[in-house]
């Protein structure tokens, strides 16, 4: 018999002996009375327990002891975020099942040696992707107008295809390729679809290369080089973007993970010319609940801003029979401006779960380049609920404030993890960028495993008025709806 039929002959059976063993478990079912069902339903009412593999939850249900340790072992995952009522009735109620759970840890193992052995000659290689359709009101944060003008606004659409594999033991390599561009386009001023398509150093509606990197891990420690993807602290710096560089990253024990690497950040697209840049991170995990961040990302040249412009005028042009006649004719100039300013920022931020429903996150950031009046900025998001990708029908609501100095992040690039730009960079440009101060809130929710559903709206003024020369932004909003697989 070949290898891979008799481990399937093995799971079967496994299978077959977990049936008989329920059918023929010795544990009698616990009556109403117990005191176990009090703990239940308390965890349960304090969100420590999620239920069955389901999601549903029965409290008045009659269960086996088995089914309870099931249970007690999903509830037991959350002991460091529960309240100390709540642990007490958890340390009961491992006391009292430790049978169960014992016998589940053994049977988990063999499931997972068997799974090891299947997947032992099999392709490595996987397909991931996501697509996302999203309405964006006044991306580019323009200044409040009291007149008539009306909000700007776009429809954009983005699609990634990714694959990862995993060619030999300690060595990965992880491509995506990206498309996205914006369409249904106003301006605010009486311009609409303005999508760009002449190709204006617009990297919005092409195909890219978001990412390719080849990346070793062994013992804690990892390498990444090629077109890699980074994060930094909270996100205030730069989330989720590639860098065209390499990177070091070391766990030193449970609790400390740092990493350094240098790289060009104008792969991300979003910059007209390459940006060498130096950057760090350190993350510290206290407890299980919290973390805390410190991150630096430094760039090395000035930001160089391509500015595409049309001079029409008097020609010689040529006909389909080679005949030369004078007529209008328009010449595509390119103009190059640098502009006056590095990034030297520095980031400090704390991710703590408060409860299992609430979580809050905090960052400060300070940019130390030399141009800048404003150099701070402070950014706090608290969320209630818990919005599980692959779980249907699972949400969260989220409250953020905003206190960031005129270029403290990058509103130009949008690196960084806002659902806001950050300043209106590009109409005030960056040694008098106008920062931004306010608020806004956001729900999210799941409307099938991997479909999601976002809704923002941001309310916000500039960070300081009399530089800024404008005392409003228009409102900030956007609906989007993502998948992925």
């Amino acid at each position: 018999m070949k290898k891979q039929a008799l481990v399937a002959a093995v799971l079967a059976a496994t299978a077959m002996s977990s049936t008989a063993f329920a059918a023929t478990n010795p544990f009698k079912d616990l009556p109403e009375g117990h005191w176990a069902y009090d703990a239940v339903n308390m965890l349960a009412e304090d969100g420590v327990l999620e239920g069955y593999g389901d999601g549903t939850f029965q409290g008045t249900k009659l269960m086996n002891r088995y089914e309870m340790a099931e249970v007690v072992s999903r509830a037991l995952e959350k002991y460091d975020i529960a309240r100390p009522a709540d642990k007490g009735a958890m340390k009961k109620l491992e006391k009292e099942f430790a049978n169960e759970l014992k016998d589940m840890d053994v049977r988990l193992k063999n499931v997972e040696n068997d799974v090891q052995e299947l997947k032992k000659g099999m392709s490595s290689f996987k397909w991931y992707g996501d697509a996302r359709v999203r309405w964006f009101q006044n991306k580019d944060m323009k200044m409040h107008n009291n007149s008539t003008t009306k909000k700007s606004t776009q429809l954009e659409k983005r699609v990634r295809l990714g694959i990862y594999g995993e060619p030999a033991k300690n060595l990965s390599v992880d491509g995506r390729i990206k498309y996205e561009d914006s369409s249904f386009k106003k301006d605010g001023w009486g311009g609409s679809n303005q999508a760009n398509w002449d190709g204006n150093y617009d990297n919005h509606n092409s195909f890219r290369l978001d990412k390719f990197s080849l990346n070793w891990n062994h013992a804690g420690t990892k390498v990444s080089v090629g077109r890699t993807e980074i994060s930094l602290g909270q996100g205030l710096l730069y989330w989720e973007n590639p860098v065209d560089g390499a990177y070091i990253q070391h766990q030193f024990g449970p609790k400390v993970t740092a990493m350094i690497g240098v790289g060009d950040i104008s792969a991300a697209g979003w910059q007209d010319s390459n940006i060498a840049a130096q950057f760090a991170n350190i993350s510290i995990k206290a407890s299980p609940a919290t973390t805390f961040t410190l991150s630096n990302l430094h760039t090395n040249t000035a930001m160089k801003t391509a500015k595409v412009s049309y001079k029409t005028g008097q020609g010689w042009l040529q006909d389909d029979d080679g005949n030369w006649y004078q007529g209008l004719t328009t010449t595509k100039e390119t103009t190059w401006n640098t502009d006056a300013y590095k990034l030297n920022q520095y980031a400090i931020g704390v991710n703590t779960q408060l409860a299992p429903k609430w979580n809050l996150i905090t960052e400060y950031v300070r940019n130390n380049a030399g141009v800048l009046k404003n150099k701070n900025g402070l950014w706090n998001r608290l969320t209630y609920g818990k919005m599980i990708w692959n779980k249907a029908r699972s949400w969260h609501i989220y409250g953020e404030h905003f206190a960031l100095g005129g270029g403290v992040v990058d509103s130009l690039g949008w690196q960084h993890r806002l659902n806001i730009a950050g300043g209106n960079m590009k109409d005030v440009g960056f040694a008098n960028d106008a920062g931004v101060r306010g608020w806004g809130f956001g729900v999210g929710y799941m409307l099938a495993a991997n479909t999601n559903l976002e809704l923002t709206y941001y309310r916000l003024n500039p960070y300081d008025k009399n530089s800024a020369g404008f005392t409003k932004y228009d409102d900030v909003a956007y609906a989007a709806l993502s998948y992925s697989f």
